[in-house]
């Protein structure tokens, strides 16, 4: 209770200076969105804890080949911040600027003591509580972008186990902030681009707030379209036909939600038409793994605890996966209940302030929960997909989408892979 107490005192002051600004991208295979990785800075030495968030931009990877003692890499360049901002569950297409208009930190919970409760638990929702004056100055449907077109179309992901934030509000009730995020109808919110687009925003825009941005390099600009400019990046990668592969990735900003991998043929255009055909099944377990590969592998089932979701997902059938990262203990005044993560998480991350990174020799205090920013750089999210017996050999591109639940965005990665028959 001690703890907890001080964790609480500790907190006060989280609210005024947190942003929110979720970013992820895929690991393996490389993906084309990571072509500035060979540019300096990103090809040189990485900056000590806590990493940057921007100015420039940085979206560090796990990499055990790396010779920083923390075994990641630059060489992601900016692959995480290739996003589709202000895009809504309702609309057709996004507006590219509205990705947190539901204010990211703005304090909508309260915690009211229970029993022997003097605090709140580090992800559960025990006493956890509605902020009224929060409820009472919102209005849902004013949070929507401007290209709302369909605002009849509701939410099918609805229940707690697959929810990643506020999983104690009632489907659809005025106390449901983020009921029209992209994470709560899979697939069903519509992207700029299906390789994202640099820094979220449209063709054309300024920089917006909360990581919309990009630093304008030999090979991207601010608001390019990945489809377009992002050339094929031969990774040497072969998938066999009717075998099962493994796929990652790493989330550098917490925005809970779901994601999914697709292929697209390389040849065709690289659009929801085309990876909506092919999305790839998820085989087994789901890992985490930190280091890169053969570095420490944690394995948890996620249909034990109901983090797979196939009805009422674009395309239709399709399986789409939770993002086993919660939110940071700290961060319970904004986003409300969690869920527990999958590792088991040192007193100092569960009940002490916001932590930060110092170095190798006091790595961070979270291994699997947190913002991201700047905390969670080691580890990725592992899982296996199967490849359809029935695909062509060639050259493929595959997808991986992922739809946020905080806020109304989509990430999205395009890697290279050559597909052979038995």
């Amino acid at each position: 209770q001690i703890q907890r107490k001080t964790r609480v005192m500790a907190t006060v002051g989280v609210l005024a200076a947190a942003a929110v600004v979720g970013h992820g991208s895929m690991t393996i295979p490389r993906p084309r969105n990571a072509i500035d990785g060979t540019l300096a800075p990103w090809n040189g030495t990485i900056p000590a804890w806590p990493l940057p968030f921007d100015n420039p931009n940085w979206c560090a990877t796990p990499d055990a080949d790396s010779s920083d003692p923390r075994k990641i890499t630059g060489a992601a360049g900016q692959a995480c911040f290739w996003f589709n901002n202000g895009c809504d569950i309702g609309c057709d297409k996004c507006d590219g600027l509205t990705g947190q208009k539901i204010p990211c930190c703005n304090q909508k919970f309260d915690f009211v003591p229970q029993g022997n409760l003097t605090a709140p638990t580090p992800w559960g929702g025990e006493g956890l509580v509605v902020n009224q004056a929060f409820v009472k100055g919102f209005n849902r449907s004013a949070m929507r972008p401007a290209t709302l077109s369909h605002p009849e179309i509701k939410a099918t992901v609805c229940d707690p186990r697959l929810r990643t934030l506020n999983t104690q509000a009632e489907c659809g009730s005025d106390e449901d902030f983020w009921y029209n995020a992209p994470w709560r109808y899979p697939g069903k919110a519509p992207v700029s681009d299906s390789c994202g687009t640099a820094g979220g925003v449209l063709p054309g825009s300024p920089p917006g707030t909360a990581g919309a941005d990009y630093v304008t390099t030999i090979h991207a600009k601010l608001g390019d379209l990945g489809s377009k400019v992002l050339p094929p990046m031969p990774t040497g990668v072969q998938w066999l036909a009717g075998t099962d592969v493994e796929v990652a990735w790493t989330q550098k900003a917490w925005h809970g939600g779901g994601y999914q991998y697709r292929l697209c043929p390389a040849e065709s255009t690289l659009d929801e038409e085309c990876f909506q055909k092919t999305p790839l099944q998820f085989v087994g377990n789901s890992s985490l793994r930190w280091g890169g590969v053969g570095g420490e592998q944690l394995f948890f089932n996620t249909t034990e605890r109901g983090w797979d979701v196939s009805t009422g997902t674009v395309p239709e059938g399709s399986t789409w996966r939770k993002c086993p990262i919660p939110r940071g203990p700290w961060s319970w005044r904004m986003n409300g209940p969690s869920f527990e993560p999958v590792c088991e998480e040192s007193d100092e991350c569960k009940y002490g302030p916001k932590p930060i990174c110092l170095g190798p020799d006091k790595p961070c205090a979270c291994k699997c929960s947190g913002d991201g920013v700047g905390d969670l750089p080691q580890l990725e999210i592992v899982d296996k997909v199967h490849i359809p017996a029935t695909l062509a050999p060639g050259r493929w591109v595959v997808g991986w989408r992922w739809d946020c639940e905080e806020s109304t965005q989509v990430w999205a990665s395009c890697a290279d892979v050559q597909i052979v028959s038995k």
